[in-house]
């Protein structure tokens, strides 16, 4: 566990992945704040849930309404037998406070005063009246210091939020990403002064980024000083204060963006109903851009209702038309009125069809929507920290997409937990979302929240209903932070089964089949045709790219609706692919990350990264692959040893050597032999390599064209001697003597003392350079290494030789499996360690252990927030899939939201990338044809001509789609090239056959077709013609 500073723990094997988007000094922030949540239909309970995952000190639930039948359909905790008997507060409190054992949660009861509101920093209120919200952000507001106040309501197919978080706000960091860098190319003596950087990389800074410089050479009078504020000229430029009174710069230098505190102010929500873009503010948001405008309409459709509530006690009874026409005239009347107000916001005309529907369904809430806004809201209680920046003041959003266009005759309620969703919807409606078969990939984070939807909307619960889940994972210990159907009793079972059964407890009627199987090419016997040809849609819960490709492809085949979803930090997509109407996920490709060259990692690194990918390298080859090669070595000494000679440089192969040997010769121990390996590895790498690295290029040598060498991005590094008393060193040692001991079988020590003691007694032999060579770029063709190890490393091998003979019959050696979540195990000890030590060689800043967890670990940031906001969003397009014959693409959303900034970006779907014909292609350097002309990736082209010839197949091409075949080909197999006289003979052939014949596999007794792509000319002129994929139907 970690510690914030104020003496709380923190739990780090739960919150790992939520620190890595969240950082540390959030997160000590964080576990001590108390929260109040008052209202828990659906959206309440998706708060408390998101809020209570991330790890308050305390969360009080507050709502004295006994709990209605309708609310089982959003608000997940509820059973049947609580209807009418417990407040829904208590109610939810039982499996609220099981998410999480650090949070205490309790339910609040009574009216909200001021005394309640003691002690609270954030109070969030859902399902209020006007007239009470006024009250209690009045009361909040007059604390000190203000408690935090948000307002939220789901309106059936319209939702909307407010925040005020008091006069003065700070904000610590406006949008969490991580500081960007640049290493200084130039600056000039002028008013504003201009800053060049490296053309390595773009430097990334924004206009209003605050930075400071160190290390420049010459104008001195950057380093060091306060933050200065730029404007940015170009990607590889930006200005500065007036430079000319200050020393000419020289060279060198390093800018770093920094994050300064930034203040904000917050309107009371009396005067956000007003105005609710507060002085400064920007316009309202627009979440949607299809839908400029839509969200003051909503402003002033919301305030109706809520007047309506005043004036009646309740809200507009739903479906309920006299009703909805009064809310519009209560609309149009604040309308008028504000206009005449100063600083008012007010709209041309209201729009009656907004406020109709936001009336008809005031009382309404279905879960996609409440799933949607109880991320935005629990995200919004998390930057009362300080980190990112908060709602400014209002957000409006709406799903009307859903609505059928007709009004269903079947919608009345009939005591059903769906009915809320069936007054939207109708009844039939619900029945064909009861009857979907949806196949559900993934049981993650995104997939908790997905079974969570289904057995919430009534999705896959009908008697001919099904999803199937699948998930080859366990559940570990960090999972729990955000995969919110586990417990810690869970840890060690399967994703699948055990959300499938969390999620049953919620909904009994959800049909759900559970399976630990991987989707992929070796796995279509079990996901064969007949299954994806019976599903209605495909649901992605996947986190990485191969898999999603897959699964893509296969929706892409089979023509199904796939739903794809993703989540980095508090970033989040949405894409919806239909067939024949939208592009796959596989039509566009997301530019390949950037990979840091070879050299710098192995001689010149310049950020911490570079060190950490270095020592996460160094670590795989001390104790992955060494003792993997003595275990090789052990197994058949001659095969091993013939092998050697015609493997790397004589210098690499004298290495290999002489570590199989040192291993063999110490595996006896004891451990203080251990922590000499360890000393004598640190005095290599930190010491040794580095005064070589010197002695080759000292720090005034120059290229060969006169610039000095040490420059830029090279940074010239120091030897560091080797002392037992620095913490730095002896995590070194300590870590590198448990790691070897554990590759021997020798006993572990932990003992700090003991093992400085050890260390201080090796003998550290000096270092004398010799004559080596070293790459300087990735575009060098020196060879590395010493010039006279070759004739050592021949004699070496003899006598190993020997050696093996005499230990024919040893005990293999244990090979470390890097296990970045067990913080005693030394592996990200030893990295961090290591990482840092490199980083001091060169002048880096250090890196703390958590971040080195992250990089090493490839670990994804992830949070609860963002993963229930947008399941949310996909479980709204779910529901439009049901009706998709009916539907235009513009119905459907695609979706991009960053919760930091916060930000909302709503479009439609693309059309699918269409194949066309070409005058000139500069591959094939000659015209191209398509045919069909502009056919897309989901066409293909069906041969239903069963078991025939290789030559009746390539006949009915040239007769029925009139192309002459030059390559066939099925996977990665080619079945026929018309160019090779050899395959002429197989024209004879059945083309099942000879695909069995060239892949060397059985057909399965379930294939009925094969996937077969074509090379081939128009069959008049000879032009290269590309057509779509065919399907060989053979039975």
């Amino acid at each position: 566990a970690g510690s914030d500073g104020s003496g709380a723990r923190i739990d780090m094997d739960l919150y790992s992945r939520q620190i890595g988007t969240f950082g540390m000094e959030t997160m000590g922030k964080l576990i001590q704040m108390k929260v109040l949540i008052s209202g828990l239909r659906g959206l309440g309970a998706e708060v408390a849930k998101n809020l209570i995952l991330a790890g308050p000190a305390a969360v009080a639930l507050h709502d004295d309404g006994l709990v209605e039948m309708s609310d089982l359909g959003s608000n997940f905790y509820l059973a049947e037998a609580d209807v009418g008997k417990k407040t829904r507060a208590q109610a939810s409190l039982e499996q609220l406070a099981q998410l999480n054992p650090h949070v205490q949660v309790s339910v609040c009861s009574g009216t909200v005063t001021s005394e309640v509101l003691a002690g609270f920093s954030v109070a969030v209120f859902s399902g209020a009246s006007q007239s009470e919200l006024i009250r209690c952000n009045e009361l909040c507001r007059a604390r000190s210091p203000p408690v935090g106040f948000i307002a939220a309501d789901s309106w059936g197919l319209a939702c909307s939020a407010f925040v005020d978080f008091g006069d003065s706000f700070t904000v610590r960091d406006k949008d969490g990403e991580e500081p960007r860098s640049a290493i200084v190319a130039g600056v000039t003596q002028e008013n504003p002064g201009a800053v060049h950087t490296h053309h390595e990389r773009r430097h990334g800074f924004q206009d209003g980024d605050w930075v400071t410089f160190r290390e420049v050479q010459g104008m001195t009078q950057l380093n060091d000083s306060a933050p200065r504020q730029i404007k940015v000229t170009g990607p590889y430029s930006f200005t500065i204060e007036d430079t000319t009174g200050y020393s000419a710069y020289v060279r060198e230098g390093l800018v770093s963006q920094v994050k300064v505190p930034q203040s904000m102010k917050f309107n009371s929500y009396k005067q956000a109903m007003v105005q609710p873009t507060p002085e400064g503010g920007s316009e309202l948001a627009v979440p949607d851009l299809a839908k400029f405008g839509r969200s003051e309409q909503l402003h002033l459709a919301v305030q109706a209702v809520q007047q309506f509530r005043e004036q009646n006690g309740h809200l507009p009874p739903v479906r309920d038309a006299s009703a909805a026409a009064t809310c519009v005239k209560l609309a149009q009347e604040i309308n008028e009125a504000r206009k005449k107000q100063e600083g008012a916001l007010s709209v041309e005309e209201v729009e009656i069809d907004v406020v109709t529907k936001v009336a008809l369904f005031a009382r309404c809430m279905i879960c996609p929507m409440a799933a949607f806004l109880g991320g935005v809201v629990a995200q919004e209680v998390v930057k009362f920290t300080g980190k990112y920046t908060p709602l400014h003041q209002c957000l409006y959003f709406d799903m009307f997409e859903l609505a059928p266009a007709e009004l269903p005759s079947d919608w009345q309620p009939s005591g059903s937990r769906y009915d809320d969703q069936v007054a939207i919807l109708g009844k039939a409606f619900q029945e064909r979302i009861g009857s979907l078969q949806i196949f559900l990939v993934g049981a993650g984070a995104l997939g908790c929240e997905y079974l969570k939807c289904l057995a919430m909307t009534g999705a896959c619960c009908g008697p001919t209903g099904k999803v199937t889940v699948t998930d080859m994972d366990r559940i570990e210990p960090s999972n729990l932070n955000r995969q919110f159907l586990f417990r810690q009793s869970d840890v060690g079972q399967p994703k699948s089964v055990t959300a499938a059964r969390a999620a049953q407890a919620m909904n009994g009627s959800l049909k759900v089949e559970a399976m630990e199987v991987r989707v992929g090419n070796d796995t279509e016997d079990t996901f064969d045709d007949a299954f994806w040809g019976g599903l209605d849609a495909v649901v992605n819960a996947l986190d990485n790219i191969q898999a999603r490709l897959y699964v893509d492809s296969r929706c892409v085949w089979f023509a199904k609706p796939l739903l794809e979803s993703g989540t980095l930090g508090t970033k989040a997509n949405v894409q919806v692919v239909l067939p024949h109407l939208t592009q796959s996920y596989g039509d566009s490709q997301d530019p390949p990350e950037e990979s840091i060259p070879l050299c710098t990692l192995k001689h010149f690194p310049h950020a911490i990264e570079h060190t950490i990918e270095w020592s996460r390298d160094f670590f795989e080859q001390l104790f992955v692959e060494s003792p993997r090669e003595v275990n090789s070595f052990l197994a058949d000494p001659t095969t091993y040893l013939a092998k050697i000679p015609s493997e790397g440089t004589g210098t690499s192969q004298l290495a290999k050597m002489s570590s199989i040997r040192r291993m063999l010769d110490q595996r006896t121990g004891p451990f203080d032999m251990c922590v000499k390996f360890g000393v004598l590895e640190f005095q290599d790498k930190f010491h040794d390599s580095i005064a070589q690295l010197l002695h080759t290029f000292p720090l005034d040598h120059k290229t060969s064209e006169g610039a000095l060498f040490w420059s830029g991005p090279k940074r010239p590094p120091a030897p560091i001697k080797f002392d037992p008393a620095d913490t730095a060193h002896l995590d070194f040692v300590v870590a590198a003597a448990n790691l070897y001991a554990a590759n021997l079988g020798i006993p572990p020590c932990r003992d700090r003392a003991e093992i400085a003691k050890a260390a201080s007694a090796v003998e550290i032999v000096t270092f004398t350079p010799k004559e080596v060579k070293f790459k300087v770029d990735d575009k060098d063709t020196t060879t590395e290494g010493c010039v006279d190890d070759d004739e050592k490393a021949r004699r070496v091998i003899k006598e190993m030789a020997d050696l093996g003979k005499q230990l024919a019959s040893s005990k293999p050696l244990d090979p470390a499996e890097f296990e970045k979540d067990d913080d005693t195990n030394f592996h990200v000890a030893f990295i961090a360690a290591a990482a840092n030590l490199r980083a001091r060689n060169y002048k880096i800043p250090e890196a703390d252990f958590h971040k080195v967890k992250m990089t090493a670990g490839k670990i994804i940031p992830a949070v609860a927030t963002t993963t229930a906001m947008v399941t949310g969003l996909v479980g709204c397009e779910l529901l439009k899939v049901v009706t998709l014959a009916s539907r235009k693409v513009e119905d459907f959303k695609n979706a991009f939201v960053n919760l930091a900034l916060p930000l909302w970006v709503m479009s439609e779907p693309l059309p699918p990338l269409k194949t066309t014909s070409k005058d000139y292609d500069p591959i094939i350097m000659g015209p191209v044809r398509a045919k069909p002309e502009g056919f897309t990736s989901w066409a293909k082209i069906e041969v239903n001509r069963g078991d025939i010839t290789l030559k009746d197949f390539v006949d009915y091409l040239t007769n029925e789609v009139g192309v002459e075949v030059m390559i066939m080909s099925a996977g990665n197999a080619c079945l026929y090239n018309a160019y090779l006289p050899a395959h002429k003979k197989r024209l004879a052939q059945k083309v099942t056959e000879l695909w069995e014949q060239v892949t060397k596999q059985k057909l399965s007794p379930k294939k009925t077709y094969l996937t077969i792509e074509v090379s081939a000319s128009d069959a008049d002129d000879g032009v290269d013609v590309q057509i779509p994929t065919i399907k060989f139907q053979f039975k």
